[in-house]
């Protein structure tokens, strides 16, 4: 019985903790997940990497990272640069471009990227799970992503209701949005490719100072006071 509690509270606890993020950042793109295809593609997306991700980072630092050194830094980079790229097309590039197929998108590389601090996750699982059983520490992470899974419907739930009561997408809810986005490519950059644990509040900080000074450069004044 014991061990029993211990289990399930291990697991909401590791599933609330990457599932928060999946939950905000679902409501900021409820708007582009109407579609049944699109919506399912994310869910899907997002469980399923937050799933994946957790076991490989566990067995990543189970038989050490240090086999493979330069594995950490170019996670990092990968990351941000599928962040960089979404990012491009949604705020720089010309959304009238019908070449443009990644603006208003919701593409794999956007939830793969998203989804790289899950990975991180899996060394700290590591040490949590010392003395248990094989067949429990690998079954912990199924129960981990129907955790993400709830996490990520009452994020849709939550953005369907609140873009609902707006006819248009305000400012704020666009920076927010897109600096949502990016503090995920800022958060594996300098926990993978520097290797500095800075809080996350400071590097969500950082987020909404870089994406506000790219908007502002983007769009004139008035649009956003107006937005």
């Amino acid at each position: 019985m014991q061990f029993a509690t211990e289990y399930m509270l291990a697991c909401l606890m590791m599933g609330a903790a990457i599932g928060m993020d999946v939950a905000l950042i679902t409501a900021l793109y409820s708007n582009k997940l109407k579609c049944s295809k699109t919506r399912t593609k994310w869910v899907t997306g997002v469980v399923g990497t937050h799933t994946i991700l957790p076991m490989i980072g566990y067995i990543l630092s189970f038989y050490s990272i240090k086999w493979i050194p330069w594995l950490a830094p170019l996670l990092g980079i990968i990351a941000i640069g599928f962040i960089a790229l979404y990012l491009y097309h949604e705020i720089l590039a010309d959304a009238d471009d019908p070449h443009n197929h990644i603006v208003a998108t919701i593409s794999w590389s956007l939830i793969i990227a998203v989804s790289w601090d899950a990975l991180w996750s899996g060394p700290a699982k590591s040490a949590q799970v010392i003395d248990w059983q094989s067949v429990f520490v690998w079954t912990s992470f199924i129960v981990v992503g129907f955790v993400v899974y709830i996490f990520t419907l009452a994020g849709l739930k939550v953005g369907n209701k609140l873009s609902s009561q707006q006819a248009n997408t305000p400012f704020s809810w666009l920076w927010l949005q897109y600096s949502a986005i990016a503090y995920f490519g800022l958060l594996a950059l300098t926990r993978y490719t520097f290797a500095v644990e800075l809080p996350s509040w400071c590097i969500f900080m950082m987020s909404l100072i870089l994406i506000r000074l790219v908007l502002l450069k983007q769009k004139p004044l008035r649009w956003l006071f107006t937005h």
